[in-house]
């Protein structure tokens, strides 16, 4: 099988367990789970392949697996095709997604009891449009799989989420989808201005970012409309700090699983959207927006970490951690230099398996207790060692412990961060990235005391349960929890004794991105420096960051 073929498979066989699960409604509960969790390994596994086959230097020219149809046909005046492929940036959480599903099915095993046909299928739709998204390398195509995958996840929280389900859902609709037609509209202005100066209409996400190299978006002010209209889809999607506030609502209100995929996987979407569109395809702007990115960035650090230091309720301040973690993703971003945007890129995968096992933990701890008050739990530890071994392990790993995972994605992104305010920023700016970097590092500090906190309350000191408790017996982690567990556990070990095998295959396409910024910063940094009133540019500095760049 040629890898094209393997990687359109990829992204059928969910979309095949969604309809084959509708038909086996009738065959049991037994069997429709087995079913669902046979499809997402046979995801997992041709991902696994593709994963196999991808170049170890991460150099893919054109594309890995890259298949095309015309989807209107040759002959139709548009050119709008179905096309996917991968590359250094869409290929881990292309695979992310795939391993996570199969988390999500295993923590689901026994806590949905009602309609799981519909349950299961729902999942497997969503891990189809998230694989989708990731390869997709037609504009048309990623809006379709953008868009499709608010739908199962509406719901999955509506229909099982807690009490409030229904407004939680609504609210997560509308926020998302309010936001991605004003994403919709600045791509299209993107093509159409491609269009207008090379005289073809093409939708494809390549040529698009190849033509706007030379034909960029002119004047500044249209890039940076269009940059604001694709950051009002992709940051509420991250979400970035102001627009977070349906995701812990989101998070508490739907199940397990959901909170697993859309922790791991969806919040992803919006980091992807940022890099292979605002940054690729508008430099320009997103130079001139860096110093407000960064400032929302770090704005997200700090505030998801002091709101969770006063949360109550275990799944409420995983969800704002998220909202913290994110906000490091994002500074590694927009940081605009190699370190930073490898950093970021690993730190999204970092934060998809540990923050994804930390709510699979919390699911499997209320299936027990049916409580997620912090107040109510306490020394766990001796009552269930092996979740507590695990969630411990996910801990250090979204604290950052040095040999976990969380560590070298944090530790680039702040080296990108103090680089860019030390090394490489604009006199007129660099007061501003210096505060941005020391703050940064206190959000590190947040984050060990609320994570340890939790642990330490619920998991270790004097035993203490709800009284309801004593009505069943408790049991630690069962065989398909621990399933569901170990392989995240692994690959927080692995990564952080090895980034390179994951960073290496992500570099040359993170370069590419890197170098078109850098030469809008390098043009910004002289414009500034011309200005009337604006201090003298330091020669001797000039000249260190040119080499410097030449190095690199």
């Amino acid at each position: 099988m040629t890898t094209g073929h393997l990687l359109v498979s990829t992204i059928l066989v969910p979309l095949v367990g969604a309809g084959l699960l509708c038909g086996l409604s009738r065959l049991g509960r037994s069997v429709v789970r087995r079913t669902a969790l046979g499809v997402t390994l046979v995801t997992f596994t041709l991902t696994c392949v593709l994963v196999a086959r991808f170049p170890a230097d991460g150099v893919v020219g054109d594309g890995f697996g890259v298949t095309t149809w015309a989807w209107f046909g040759a002959e139709a005046p548009w050119n709008i095709r179905l096309s996917v492929g991968l590359d250094g940036l869409g290929l881990w959480l292309f695979a992310l997604s795939s391993l996570l599903m199969c988390t999500a099915v295993l923590v689901s095993w026994e806590s949905i009891d009602r309609d799981e046909p519909l349950f299961y299928a729902m999942l497997l739709l969503l891990e189809a449009g998230c694989l989708g998204v990731f390869a997709a390398r037609d504009i048309i195509l990623f809006y379709i799989c953008f868009e499709f995958t608010l739908i199962p996840l509406f719901f999955l929280i509506g229909i099982w989420g807690s009490e409030q389900r229904q407004y939680a859902a609504r609210k997560f609709f509308v926020y998302t989808l309010a936001g991605s037609l004003l994403t919709f509209l600045s791509l299209l202005a993107v093509v159409f201005w491609v269009a207008q100066h090379t005289g073809r209409l093409t939708f494809s996400i390549p040529e698009l970012t190849a033509s706007l190299r030379t034909h960029p978006l002119q004047p500044v002010s249209w890039q940076l409309a269009v940059f604001a209209g694709l950051f009002a889809g992709f940051a509420i999607k991250v979400p970035l700090f102001p627009l977070h506030t349906w995701l812990p609502l989101a998070h508490v209100q739907a199940p397990t699983a959901g909170s697993v995929f859309l922790a791991g996987i969806l919040l992803k979407i919006g980091t992807y959207g940022f890099v292979r569109f605002n940054m690729a395809m508008l430099p320009d702007a997103t130079a001139m927006c860096m110093p407000v990115m960064l400032w929302l960035a770090v704005a997200g650090i700090l505030y998801g970490a002091l709101v969770a230091l006063a949360q109550r309720d275990m799944k409420r301040l995983i969800a704002y951690s998220s909202v913290s973690h994110l906000g490091y993703c994002m500074l590694g971003l927009f940081a605009l230099n190699r370190l930073g945007m490898q950093g970021g890129t690993l730190q999204m995968i970092n934060h998809g398996i540990s923050t994804g096992a930390l709510f699979g933990l919390i699911g499997m701890l209320y299936d027990r207790y049916h409580t997620r008050e912090i107040r109510q739990l306490g020394g766990l530890a001796r009552r269930l060692p092996w979740l507590a071994c695990f969630m411990l392990v996910f801990t250090l790993s979204s604290i950052g412990l040095p040999g976990l995972n969380g560590f070298p994605g944090e530790f680039l992104v702040l080296l990108g961060m103090f680089q860019r305010a030390w090394g490489d920023a604009p006199v007129v700016e660099s007061g501003q990235l210096h505060v941005i970097s020391v703050l940064a590092v206190s959000g590190v500090v947040l984050g060990a005391w609320y994570m340890l906190w939790l642990v330490q309350r619920v998991f270790f000191g004097p035993l203490r349960e709800p009284r309801a408790a004593a009505a069943h017996p408790i049991t630690d982690l069962k065989r398909h929890e621990l399933a569901a567990l170990a392989p995240l556990a692994a690959l927080v070990v692995w990564i952080g004794m090895h980034p390179a095998f994951f960073l290496q295959r992500m570099a040359p396409t993170l370069d590419g991105v890197t170098a078109v910024t850098q030469e809008s910063l390098r043009n910004r940094a002289g414009s500034v420096a011309r200005m009337p009133g604006a201090p003298e540019p330091d020669v001797a500095q000039v000249v260190r960051q040119e080499g410097s760049t030449r190095v690199r």
